[in-house]
């Protein structure tokens, strides 16, 4: 690995823990290209930055390349290149995300005389009135001062353990509890035994031992109550699926989606049920 790093950056306003989640997974995607080279190749990780009215940070390496037709997804969640179980997609769009809600832009750049793939991350450098945050929320604005979050009490279902730590530690960092399950009828287990603000599932997870019933549904048949507190993360269109759970009256997210759109999905449901 390669450091050029620039010795009198100003500083960036920000979530810390966030921005350090941004270069993890970039210099994370940085090694898993490098280490498809073949042994004659060199494997070689560059890391830049430099200020010329923004904050950069240049992460680029010597691995095959990112093609264009493959370039115009790389921010897309659930988006990947890499073998079932190998990844889900979520760590670019993670990326993107945390520098979007920091008032900075994120890209690739185009392929470069040495071949590889470099991202770029430009940010503002933080105002010369600044004050250190009283709080600073998590892949959101900072601000002096923020009301308390209320901690709640969510079960994600989901059976690929890198889409469980992933959204587990979006809730988390907000201060919630997160429970995971992984297959339906752990799920079911949880769900009678706790009492839940929030239910995370998959569309694609059936009731255990009901051949075309879905878990929300499930769900909704034992415990009533959850009926409000569920959303759906849906990549599947088909008509009947939709059918399904517009006639249940559950929330559901399609899949890509944003993971902010899934903090706000959950916000809304919470202040929903609120006020019924």
């Amino acid at each position: 690995m390669e450091r050029e790093l620039s010795g009198a950056l100003p500083d960036v306003f920000g979530d810390r823990h966030g921005l350090q989640q941004v270069v993890l997974n970039l210099l994370t995607n940085a090694a898993h290209a490098v280490a498809e080279n073949p042994r004659e190749r060199p494997r070689q990780i560059t890391v830049s930055t430099w200020f010329d009215g923004q904050v950069h940070l240049r992460v680029a390496d010597t691995g095959p390349g990112i093609s264009d037709e493959v370039a115009q997804s790389v921010f897309t969640p659930f988006f990947t290149t890499k073998e079932p179980g190998k990844g889900t997609g979520l760590g670019l769009s993670i990326t993107y995300s945390i520098v979007e809600s920091h008032g900075g832009q994120i890209a690739l750049e185009p392929r470069g005389p040495r071949g590889g793939a470099a991202f770029r991350v430009d940010l503002p450098p933080a105002p010369a009135d600044a004050v250190r945050p009283a709080l600073t929320p998590v892949h959101g604005t900072p601000t002096v001062a923020a009301s308390p979050t209320v901690k709640r009490t969510i079960l994600l279902v989901d059976a690929d353990p890198a889409v469980q730590r992933t959204i587990k530690a979006l809730f988390a960092r907000d201060g919630h509890d997160v429970e995971v399950a992984g297959d339906p009828q752990h799920a079911l287990d949880l769900a009678q035994r706790g009492s839940f603000d929030l239910v995370i599932t998959d569309a694609r997870a059936m009731a255990p031992g009901k051949r075309g019933t879905l878990l929300a549904e499930e769900l909704v048949a034992r415990m009533p109550a959850l009926r409000e507190r569920i959303i759906v993360a849906t990549g599947d269109v088909r008509p009947t699926t939709e059918e399904t759970l517009a006639r249940l009256g559950v929330r559901y997210v399609r899949k890509p989606f944003n993971l902010r759109d899934l903090r706000v999905e959950a916000a809304r449901l919470w202040e929903a049920t609120a006020l019924s």
